[in-house]
């Protein structure tokens, strides 16, 4: 009994991974890109990503996609997208590939890769 139970949660874990997407794009500060998008006339242009480049110091992350959306990554996600940033200060405009799933407007983030 005990590995069939065993045999269950396996594939049930595996399942749920098989949910997983992937985004790739600028690692943005979610905090700047939420006012430029409140403020439009405050802002050049909405899509200029390099006045909400994530720093080392940002704490709330986004991803912007090459097709211009922008998704919020979770309490999780920003944690690791900080720990990342912080291993590479000299990168200003970081590219990233995100692994998770989608909750409502914002990314359950698995993983999440800087370059």
């Amino acid at each position: 009994m005990k590995t069939i139970a065993k045999l269950g949660l396996a594939l049930g874990m595996f399942a749920a991974m098989g949910y997983a997407e992937n985004w790739t794009g600028k690692l943005i500060d979610a905090s700047c890109h939420d006012r430029s998008q409140q403020n439009p006339a405050d802002s050049k242009q909405n899509s200029d990503l390099a006045s909400c480049a994530a720093t080392a110091s940002t704490t709330s992350f986004a991803i912007q996609t090459s097709d211009g959306k922008v998704y919020k990554l979770d309490a999780s996600g920003n944690a690791k997208a900080s720990t990342a940033l912080k291993g590479n200060p000299d990168n200003k405009n970081a590219t990233a590939t995100v692994s998770g799933t989608m909750d409502g407007q914002t990314v359950k983030v698995d993983s999440i890769s800087v370059r």
